[in-house]
């Protein structure tokens, strides 16, 4: 027997929304807002293609991948759906297609962004799926969709009953977004769904917006991505890219560097340097070299007057990463592998906003 669903009815993939009394909109349009994404030329991209292909190929491929997307809203609907189309669909053996290609729902509710329901997607249908979800009553809720780590979307629409309100959401405490640029990590493999990133926890632990510039295997720190970011409207910057350096000697001609190209074009910005989870593993021989050329960078910026730089130090952090199931790969974390990133990272930030 090849399918669980035939055993197990709670593993059952329903892709029916079963309801003839909704109305669909565009998220694109008022009252909706969106976060972390913009659609352009068909699709809903991360960053703009004409930027992203001056970088190099895996980022422009990747920045169509909508890591860090969120359609936000408000609705008395006593049902929220979804229809979505997508140009591709990648399936990973090392993480769950319903972090890589579904969507997940939260509310805010009293203040707190609180997990409700996931859509998830189904193997079958690989050019994307409707799902739904119900809630027990009907009163008033702002809504945050969450949209895929590793999967294009070209077309979204949301679903509510016909005669339910929809209006604009309150929007977040911090409207201008924290930055994060990394490789895969960054983007999100290996979370079990699109909020369990260590970027999505940050997000409602701080209720702020955020933009995800994770690219898998192709965050090098080239001048022209440093130059980008340095032209971005943001609260915090965090720099997190040395999974992708080739070499030790290739992240010490490019780390400084790229910090100063941020930090020359936003004197106050705050700057949270990261070196990566899992310092001192075994199968990982250039890690402490790597976190030594992060340190520098750090060291140095301090030396120069910087007052506004801090350092998630793995040696000090991540010592024990590999010991407790943090990864699924010895790489890609788990989801307690980012909530253990977000709690390191997120002492940084309290400083900051504190």
């Amino acid at each position: 027997m090849s399918d669980i669903s035939l055993i197990d009815k709670a593993l059952a993939v329903n892709t029916a929304i079963g309801r003839d009394d909704l109305s669909w909109y565009d998220p694109t349009k008022e009252p909706f807002k969106l976060y972390g994404v913009k659609f352009e030329d068909g699709l809903y991209r991360r960053m703009p293609m004409k930027v992203a292909e001056t970088v190099n190929q895996g980022v422009a491929d990747l920045s169509i991948n909508t890591a860090g997307g969120r359609v936000c809203f408000a609705t008395d609907s006593d049902c929220v759906a979804i229809s979505y189309r997508r140009p591709s669909l990648w399936k990973m053996p090392h993480m769950a297609l319903a972090g890589s290609a579904g969507l997940n729902l939260y509310i805010r509710k009293e203040g707190k962004i609180v997990y409700y329901g996931s859509f998830i997607p189904d193997y079958k249908t690989p050019q994307g799926y409707d799902s739904i979800v119900n809630f027990d009553t009907r009163e008033m809720r702002e809504i945050i969709i969450h949209m895929p780590l590793y999967c294009g979307v070209k077309s979204l629409e949301i679903g509510i009953q016909n005669d339910a309100k929809l209006e604009k959401w309150n929007g977040y405490k911090r409207e201008k977004p924290i930055v994060f640029y990394g490789s895969s990590i960054t983007q999100g493999a290996s979370a079990t769904t699109p909020a369990t990133d260590y970027i999505s926890r940050l997000s409602r632990r701080f209720d702020t917006d955020v933009v995800n510039l994770g690219f898998s295997g192709s965050a090098k720190g080239e001048q022209t991505m440093m130059d980008y970011i340095a032209g971005l409207d943001m609260s915090v910057f965090v720099y997190d890219y040395d999974h992708n350096a080739p070499t030790v000697e290739y992240l010490k001609a490019t780390h400084y560097n790229g910090y100063r190209t941020v930090r020359d074009a936003q004197p106050e910005l705050p700057i949270i340097m990261c070196s990566r989870p899992g310092y001192g593993s075994l199968r990982d021989l250039s890690g402490p070299a790597r976190r030594d050329v992060i340190a520098e960078t750090y060291e140095r910026a301090l030396a120069e007057g910087d007052k506004n730089v801090y350092f998630v130090d793995g040696k000090k952090v991540y010592a024990d990463f590999f010991e407790d199931g943090c990864t699924v790969d010895g790489s890609h974390p788990t989801d307690y592998g980012f909530y253990r990133m977000s709690v390191a990272v997120g002492a940084e930030l309290e400083k900051i906003f504190k």
